[in-house]
């Protein structure tokens, strides 16, 4: 079940905590231009992702990390932060929000 966004209510959450923590993945950025890696046709329905065990155990897959990344450079090199961003860096620049944990 989903809880409809309420702005009014944020703020004052906001406005009542002492300190927040903001949650946020990697579909926060898809406004300033960087695609959508997990859904169909995402980028890795193209090339599925290397985890962490196996990059930190392959020199192979290490190697193909930064193939890809630097493959990718085209779609993130004009990327610029969106509302999104600038708004959780706001509020930790006010104190507000303390950790931002993110989902990639």
């Amino acid at each position: 079940m989903s809880v409809p966004f309420n702005i009014e209510r944020l703020v004052r959450m906001l406005g009542e905590a002492r300190q927040a923590v903001a949650f946020t993945g990697a579909g926060i950025s898809t406004e300033s231009g960087i695609p959508d890696f997990r859904s169909p046709g995402g980028v890795w329905d193209k090339m599925p992702p290397v985890y962490f065990e196996d990059f930190m155990s392959s020199q192979a897959m290490r190697r193909e990390t930064w193939r890809r990344r630097f493959a990718m450079q085209d779609l993130f090199g004009d990327a610029k932060p969106n509302e999104g961003h600038r708004a959780v860096a706001e509020l930790v620049s006010r104190g507000k929000v303390g950790h931002v944990i993110t989902q990639n």
